[in-house]
């Protein structure tokens, strides 16, 4: 899980764009005469984006009344939604744009409206609001912003993620002697303030990220038997536990320090229910 860059030119112009794509009539018509006030609240949208407040912004009265007729210019295929998300694709590190960060899961193959479209349609197509995800947070996240006046989710483009570990993994036998994994969060020495560590957890717990994990650790064992095993012959198992271990420190750098593939290779090559078979 790593921090993306947001968009850098002016959202309110890709408001514009998406109106001027409509075809002349009626709907047009109406989109264009809501311009100024749509306009009015991307400048307070920014504003709350530059101090990560976006959570304390209200909805338009106006502008939710016209709910129907702003979501009709959101379509993920539509010409300027994809040079949205070229835009933002050309920004981030290659390493991690086609996954989603929210997740580290599966493919950032939709969008997530950070302010969601059902209550802030005003932003629908705001640039700062769209973050590149899969369709499963997608769903998982819902309508939900916060929870007594603090963020329910991680925001990627703002909130600042630490770069010491807080997502930990257990190694154990089930009861058919398989191997299987429990994550958790751990604030090690309370070095993360306590208000931003309940959001980590809120957001873990949201997305359902300690199961979609352990599916995928479970998905993920047979790789790093094949690795260790074509190495196995010829080197020793010191020598092999010694490489994963520079490669996954290698690895964290490149796809963040609680990434889960590479919490579960550190706890698995330090796990004897794992590495023992090799000796």
């Amino acid at each position: 899980m790593k921090n993306l860059k947001p968009y850098k030119e002016e959202c309110f112009e890709i408001h514009k764009k998406a109106v001027n794509k409509k075809h002349t009539g009626e709907l047009k018509s109406r989109l264009e005469l809501l311009n100024p006030l749509v306009e009015n609240e991307y400048k307070s949208f920014d504003e709350r984006f530059s101090q990560k407040e976006l959570h304390k912004l209200v909805s338009n009265a106006t502008l939710y009344a016209a709910k129907e007729d702003l979501t009709t210019l959101y379509s993920y295929q539509s010409s300027v939604i994809k040079s949205v998300r070229e835009s933002i694709r050309k920004l981030q590190v290659k390493t991690i744009i086609s996954t989603c960060q929210n997740c580290t899961i599966d493919s950032a193959n939709s969008f997530d409206h950070v302010l969601p479209k059902s209550k802030f349609p005003e932003f629908i197509v705001n640039p700062k609001n769209l973050f590149p995800c899969c369709t499963t947070c997608n769903s998982h996240k819902l309508n939900a912003i916060s929870e007594d006046g603090n963020d329910v989710f991680l925001n990627l483009y703002l909130d600042e993620l630490p770069i010491i570990q807080y997502l930990f993994v257990d190694v154990f036998l089930d009861k058919y002697s398989e191997l299987n994994f429990r994550y958790y969060l751990s604030n090690t020495d309370n070095k993360i303030n306590s208000d931003f560590f309940n959001v980590i957890n809120n957001h873990y717990t949201k997305l359902h990220l300690f199961e979609r994990m352990r599916l995928k650790s479970i998905e993920y064992i047979s790789e790093l038997e094949t690795k260790i095993l074509t190495f196995r012959h010829r080197l020793s198992l010191d020598t092999i536990i010694n490489d994963i271990t520079n490669a996954t420190n290698h690895d964290k750098e490149a796809y963040g320090h609680n990434y889960w593939r590479c919490i579960l290779e550190i706890a698995l090559i330090n796990s004897p229910l794992f590495i023992d078979k090799y000796k």
